[in-house]
């Protein structure tokens, strides 16, 4: 993933960045940074897609943060953009360009923490996925599918109300997985954490009812996934 943190403060540049790969893991995440925004507009509209999320500080001189989202907008209406500002006061206005979350000066860790985890849930609830079941090429929300199985050279995809057989390896759609949503509970099974009712010790029963085994072994590591889902997700 890669960030940019456009702020005129070189030491909080270096406090944010070190802040963002303790998070993250600096082999995890890229960090740009840039001293103004008329910077970083020339390299967001040569590249409007590289960035996945951006912070910006609002009291800049020149092009200050505000003026500077709203031509963010005009190229790109959905990216998340992090106001950083010391005066809350100005907030408000970032509501005019759609601002994702605020974050006051100087930075808190446990704020910061919390805008990660709510970007995060944005993140997964809008990414899909493309299933080819025959000659249809099916998008479906991560966030719909509550478990799949695997069936020789097939998986059968669960989602509420329905069930698809794929031609496809389970470990091929282990990869695609957002990790902090599904587990490998078994080596047929990937289950959705959100739809997890209860757990006996040895099996796992889904909110749909079925019942999903757990390997051997496995009770420690899923009891951390489900804990790290209910963290990030929950």
């Amino acid at each position: 993933m890669k960030i940019a943190v456009c702020d005129d403060e070189v030491n909080f540049q270096k406090v944010i960045q070190e802040k963002l790969e303790e998070y993250y893991g600096a082999l995890e995440v890229e960090i740009e940074v840039f001293l103004s925004a008329k910077d970083f507009l020339e390299k967001f509209e040569k590249h409007p897609l590289e960035f996945q999320i951006i912070f910006m500080d609002i009291e800049m001189p020149g092009l200050n943060g505000i003026e500077a989202s709203k031509r963010i907008r005009e190229i790109n209406q959905s990216i998340p953009i992090i106001f950083l500002t010391s005066h809350t006061e100005r907030a408000m206005e970032g509501y005019e360009v759609n601002a994702f979350r605020f974050l006051e000066k100087p930075l808190r860790k446990e704020k910061l923490v919390k805008v990660l985890q709510d970007f995060a849930k944005l993140r997964l609830v809008n990414s899909k996925i493309e299933l080819q079941d025959g000659e249809r090429i099916l998008l479906v929300n991560w966030t719909e599918i509550q478990f799949v199985e695997s069936e020789n050279v097939y998986i059968n995809v669960y989602l509420e109300d329905t069930r698809y057989l794929i031609r496809k390896k389970l470990s091929d759609m282990e990869e695609q997985m957002p990790k902090q949503m599904f587990y490998k509970a078994h080596r047929s099974y990937l289950i959705n954490l959100g739809f997890v009712k209860f757990f006996n010790g040895k099996k796992i029963t889904m909110k749909n009812g079925n019942e999903i085994p757990l390997s051997r072994g496995k009770r420690t590591e899923f009891k951390t996934a489900m804990m790290n889902y209910l963290r990030i997700l929950g």
